[in-house]
Order: structure tokens, then C-alpha cells, then sequence
């Protein structure tokens, strides 16, 4: 499993795993429990947070606007939501 790099508040860094394969850079805050991870293909997830992991409410994007997914997620995995793919 490969790692992307979280940023905090503080400005220090410390790895955090994201999902399976994925590589790039998650931001997120110590006081609030979400954030962006940038995937490296330019994809991105916002939403929440749980031991490093995709987790409540969050919008997920392919690269170069290959479709998105808006919707629940439990530690990783898509539960219930929205798929949108382009024309």
C-alpha cells in the first residue's frame, strides 16, 4: 500500500494511509474531522475522516473530470450515494 502525506495544523507532516494503491496529498485540521486528498492522476476526495480513511459524507472525483461520487462512506468504501458520469 502506498502512503500520501497529511498536513496538519501545526505544519508538521506525518503519513497517513489512504485508499488502496493511492498516492497523493490529504490536508486536513486537527480541529475538524475532514479534509481534501489530492490523488496524484488529479483526483480528489473532500469529506470526513477516520483513521486516515474516506469516512461520513464526502465527493470523490475521477481525473480530468472522469465522474465523481457524493455520498456516504465507511472507512474507506463507498456506502450510499450518487454517481455522476460526464457525456
Amino acid at each position: 500500500m502506498q502512503q500520501g502525506t497529511q498536513v496538519g495544523d501545526n505544519g508538521g507532516t506525518a503519513t497517513s494511509p489512504a485508499a488502496t494503491g493511492a498516492t497523493g496529498t490529504a490536508t486536513t485540521r486537527s480541529h475538524v474531522n475532514g479534509g481534501r486528498f489530492d490523488f496524484d492522476d488529479g483526483g480528489t476526495y473532500c469529506g470526513g475522516w477516520e483513521e486516515g480513511k474516506a469516512h461520513g459524507h464526502g465527493v470523490c472525483t475521477g481525473p480530468k473530470g472522469q465522474g465523481a461520487y457524493s455520498g456516504s462512506w465507511h472507512y474507506g468504501f463507498e456506502v450510499s450515494g450518487v454517481y455522476t458520469w460526464p457525456r
